[in-house]
Order: C-alpha cells, then structure tokens, then sequence
C-alpha cells in the first residue's frame, strides 16, 4: 500500500509539471514568435519480484517480474517549428520564414534571441522591440530620416531608405542569429532565450547563409496548435484523476487494515 501511495505521488508531481506547461502554452497562444513547449516523462527504476511459490508459464519465468515504482518529467522542450506569417502592413514589423532568430540587446548590454519582430522606433530612430531594447543591426543612417518617404527592408535583411525621388539607399542591415543546437536555448522570459556560453551564437555575416528570410510588414504568430492543447489538457486532467483514486483506494485499505481487531 505504501508503494501505492508513492507511485501515486510521482504521477501527481508529473501531471502536474505537463498541466503548468499546457496552461502556459494556451496563455502565449496570442504571442507573436512564441514557441510552444511540451513535456518528455520516462518512468522511474523498477523492483524486480521474486518468484515466491506462484505457478508461471513458460514465457513467463524467462522473465523477472517487474513493478514500477512511478514516473518523473524527464525534459521540458520547445517545439521551434514555423509559425504563420500574419500580415500587419505596419514597415517595422518583422517576421522570419526559416530557423534563425532577430538578436535584441537591453540597457545593460545582454543579448537575447527572439523571434517576435513586432518592432518600432525609439526617439533615437533605432529599431527597438515592444520592451525598448535594440534590435541588433548595422546602422549607416538614422532610420528616422527615412521614415518620411518609407523603409524597405527584403528578405536579406538589407534595409534601404527611398530618397526624394523614390530611388532606394541603403541605409543598414538586420542580420539573423542562430545557433548549433536549439537544446541549449535557456528561456529568459518575454519571449527570450539565450545560451550560457555566448560563443556558440552565430551571426549571418554572409546573407547566402540559409537562416531564413525576413518579411516586412507580416508578424510570426504562435506555434501553438490550440486544439491539441486543450485535448492534452483534457487527457492529463483525466490522468490525474486516476492516480488520485489510486491514492484514496491505499488509503482506504489503510483505514481497513487500522480497523481489524485480533
């Protein structure tokens, strides 16, 4: 019985770590370049059984008896797969069609990876996101000065100004990061990441480099499928449910046992 109530326990923690990281996705299901997340289990160690005078077959004792002892959340990973491309028509917004990343860097000189390019321009005429950190780009020329007549940004990232007679100029480009392995990302919260080894990010310093393409005027929505959410949602839901019956059953038996009287 006490098994039961430690197996038990360890499917309550589990489920719970997988509801948190559900009602986590559903509320960033209207984050632009949000990454979804979903949780690995594996089960815990098993105790072998001895055979203790109980008839078997054959194929049955070519094999020890085994009982779990539980399970446990083995991994958190994101799912960084392409969101839709929504079209906004606002010149600031941003968004990447591919793998790489738009590199951000605050007041105190961290650097982030994002893939949320709702962008505008400060009073400096600098690129900044939705929480005033800079866009990390080669700048030749305010782009406020630009402003006026329009910005073109292509898929290379190249921005370019038009001038008064609509001829374009390059004025700065937005190059994409990226790094080796995705695994190593540590979330930071508003939708940033970074490593904890900065080295491993690479930059796109050659445009030929196959990161992706950035579209103007559209903005990356979540990746998070709302419908698949909500039917984890209901199948954890149901799991959870059944390892508490287990837990109440042990602990009635407990009271059985507790009310025998010699």
């Amino acid at each position: 019985m006490y098994r039961i109530l430690q197996t038990g326990r360890t499917g309550l923690e589990a489920l719970q770590k997988k509801m948190d990281t559900i009602s986590n996705n559903i509320a960033n299901v209207q984050t632009h370049g949000y990454k979804g997340m979903e949780v690995q289990f594996e089960d815990l160690v098993y105790d072998e059984v001895a055979n203790k005078g109980v008839p078997l077959s054959q194929e049955a004792r070519e094999k020890p008896i085994e009982i779990g002892t539980g399970s446990r959340v083995k991994s958190t990973e994101r799912r960084f797969i392409q969101g839709i491309l929504e079209e906004t028509t606002y010149p600031y917004h941003l968004a990447i069609e591919g793998e790489g990343f738009f590199g951000v860097q605050d007041a105190n000189g961290e650097t982030y990876l994002t893939r949320d390019g709702g962008f505008t321009l400060d009073s400096q005429g600098q690129l900044v996101d939705s929480r005033g950190n800079h866009v990390i780009m080669d700048t030749y020329s305010p782009l406020s000065q630009w402003s006026k007549n329009g910005i073109v940004i292509n898929e290379a990232g190249v921005v370019s100004g038009l001038d008064d007679i609509g001829q374009p100029v390059e004025i700065g480009s937005i190059r994409l990061f990226n790094v080796p392995d995705k695994s190593i990302l540590i979330s930071k919260g508003d939708n940033y990441f970074s490593t904890e080894n900065l080295e491993v990010i690479y930059t796109n310093e050659n445009i030929n480099e196959d990161w992706g393409s950035i579209h103007q005027g559209y903005l990356e929505k979540s990746s998070v499928n709302i419908g698949k959410e909500l039917v984890d949602m209901l199948v954890t839901q149901r799991a959870y449910q059944i390892n508490t019956k287990s837990i109440h059953s042990a602990d009635e038996m407990w009271s059985m046992v507790n009310q025998l009287k010699r």
